[in-house]
């Protein structure tokens, strides 16, 4: 009498194996796209959390926005201070260069006493360095603030918002051709002269494609600098009235999300 057989055979084991990265190649993205959908509402809370102590600030400050640097490019993060930043009159009516802690990781830190809220889960960022004057000396988050220059005369180093009105700005034509920043920004300015608070950005998450699952260059144009794919970005942002929100859409529609005039005639 034969023995019961217990083994599977290698043909047997083949086909379990192909089932196996059937289902794992099936299931994977969906897998993915779970744990990005959860890292979206983890940013979508810190720009909420971000937005809140901008309210707290303003409460403190005479009822006005902080100027702060759009994000990192123009801190020294070996001592804290800005550079390359407006250098006050004639040309400008502030001087925002060689000033301590223009950002807001360190502005913004005593009200929120977190420093991961400045940390986008998907962008993720660099290791807080801290100063003898107890306050973070580098830009390590993910978010970006509202601030495109000051007055008409560009910036001895301009980031992309400025670059975008005083450069973009003229191609798109009205109302974005007024090379004004205080028209569309928040930075500096006071409660009363945002007119339109629920669509005027106040800081929103640094990357075009990240939540989407590509690169920032796949979706600015090649005009700008991109690979020419122009596809489906997103970022979330919050709103000088507190709320936070995410936004998906081509390069176009996320410029306009954050040059959206503070005062928009129509």
């Amino acid at each position: 009498m034969r023995a019961k057989r217990s083994a599977f055979t290698l043909i047997e084991l083949l086909v379990v194996i192909a089932i196996i990265a059937i289902l794992a190649a099936i299931l994977f993205p969906v897998f993915a796209k779970a744990r990005e959908q959860a890292r979206k509402i983890t940013c979508v809370s810190n720009t909420k959390e971000i937005g809140l102590s901008l309210m707290m600030y303003t409460q403190d400050y005479d009822e006005t926005f902080p100027w702060l640097m759009q994000d990192g490019r123009n801190n020294n993060d070996a001592t804290g201070y800005s550079a390359g930043m407006v250098t006050g009159p004639p040309l400008y009516s502030v001087d925002l260069n060689g000033v301590r802690g223009l950002f807001m990781e360190y502005a913004l830190y005593p009200y929120t006493k977190n420093y991961q809220l400045f940390v986008c889960p998907t962008l993720r960022g660099t290791t807080p360095v801290i100063g003898a004057d107890g306050g973070v000396l580098n830009e390590f988050g993910s978010y970006a603030y509202a601030y495109g220059g000051v007055g008409p005369v560009p910036s001895p180093k301009m980031t992309p918002l400025e670059e975008f009105l005083r450069i973009i700005g003229p191609i798109l034509g009205a109302p974005y051709n007024t090379n004004n920043p205080q028209q569309f920004f928040i930075a500096g300015q006071s409660l009363a002269a945002v007119g339109d608070p629920s669509d005027a950005v106040a800081a929103f998450c640094d990357s075009y494609g990240a939540h989407e699952g590509v690169t920032d260059a796949s979706v600015v144009p090649a005009i700008f600098g991109g690979n020419g794919q122009e596809q489906i970005g997103g970022t979330t942002a919050v709103f000088s009235d507190g709320h936070a929100k995410y936004k998906s859409g081509k390069f176009w529609d996320l410029l306009r999300l954050v040059l959206h005039p503070l005062n928009p005639t129509s």
